[in-house]
């Protein structure tokens, strides 16, 4: 099993020879090693090769025991055994020449898919800038070392334009109205750059939490994917210009949702209401609960507008505004789309 081990050092003399020892002690052989200065500490990078039935833990207390601080172990493919260097070039080539998506291609060169943490909580977050000024943010569980955005810079520098991202979400159709449907797969980079557009008030109504970085794909992916629920974007051409996750906890179902700033007061909040009440009562759910943490004046508006009467509660520094569907038409979730 080959493992990439991280692990921030004291910079003096002997204590990569502690490390190497160490390894050879468990019978866990070095193949690859890089040193990253960051004075007055260093920075090792090895891939290693351990005995069959090791885990990242295991690997990680070897490196931990022998003197490393901030030790990181992740499994790799043979693929890392590939000199760094030869692997940007290789990957400069595959956007010039045949037109991978330059984002696609730094993700592989920076391994930040699985094997990863099951949280996305305490991802280093990677910004990048394209000639254009736009930005480009990759996020991996493991912190990334300077060398390693140096060469992502390089790399999107030199290929400039090319290997551009098509739209993420194939608008159906192309209009300026907007469409209200449920959400796909497909929607993970355009509810993110949703989110990006939002101001701070927005974000912290509601998530109940300043959000200070970029989200992460993992923390997207289940946006629009959660564990108990569905999730209902509107979209308006290319863009999701606002985002809701219904969700069935313990028989209660609830509603939270967002709105871009530049679209709100304009009856998107009504209508995602009026559709997650009716997947709600097609799911068989008595009562939806609509959860914020900001001013309820501006929900109970839209909650009047879509002809609902609702009983209003606060908890935990929450309102909650809990509308009965007995009079609520259902809607199946298949054909979740109101235009």
């Amino acid at each position: 099993m080959l493992w990439r081990v991280r692990t921030t050092l004291a910079d003096r003399p002997g204590y990569l020879a502690e490390i190497a020892l160490a390894c050879g002690r468990a019978e866990v052989n070095i193949v690859a090693l890089q040193v990253f200065s960051t004075s007055p500490q260093v920075t090792d990078e090895l891939v290693v090769r351990a005995p069959d039935g090791w885990t990242d833990v295991q690997v990680a207390e070897l490196f931990e025991t022998a003197g490393g601080a901030g030790v990181s172990a992740t499994r790799v493919s043979e693929a890392s055994l590939t000199d760094a260097p030869t692997r940007y070039l290789r990957g400069a080539r595959q956007v010039l020449e045949q037109g991978r998506p330059v984002e696609h291609v730094l993700r592989e060169l920076l391994e930040t898919e699985p094997p990863d943490v099951a949280d996305y909580t305490g991802h280093d977050v990677m910004t990048l800038t394209r000639r254009d000024g736009s930005h480009l943010h990759i996020d991996r569980a493991v912190p990334f070392t300077t060398a390693e955005r140096d060469r992502a810079q390089a790399l999107l520098s030199l290929v400039g334009g090319a290997g551009g991202e098509v739209p993420p979400a194939t608008p159906s159709p192309r209009t300026e109205a907007p469409v209200v449907r449920a959400a796909t797969l497909d929607d993970i980079e355009a509810v993110s750059a949703m989110h990006e557009r939002c101001g701070a008030q927005t974000l912290y109504d509601r998530y109940q939490a300043p959000l200070t970085m970029p989200m992460t794909s993992r923390m997207t992916r289940r946006l629009v994917v959660p564990d108990a629920g569905m999730a209902l974007v509107v979209q308006v051409g290319a863009d999701i210009v606002a985002h809701g996750v219904l969700e069935c906890v313990d028989r209660t179902w609830t509603f939270r949702m967002i709105i871009e700033d530049a679209w709100q007061g304009q009856g998107l909040g009504t209508r995602l209401m009026r559709q997650a009440a009716g997947v709600a009562k097609h799911e068989g759910a008595a009562r939806l609960t609509i959860v914020t943490a900001g001013s309820s004046d501006k929900l109970l508006r839209a909650v009047g507008n879509a002809g609902f009467v609702a009983r209003v509660e606060r908890h935990d520094g929450n309102v909650h505004i809990t509308v009965p569907l007995r009079e609520v038409r259902a809607v199946d979730v298949a054909s979740s789309a109101d235009r």
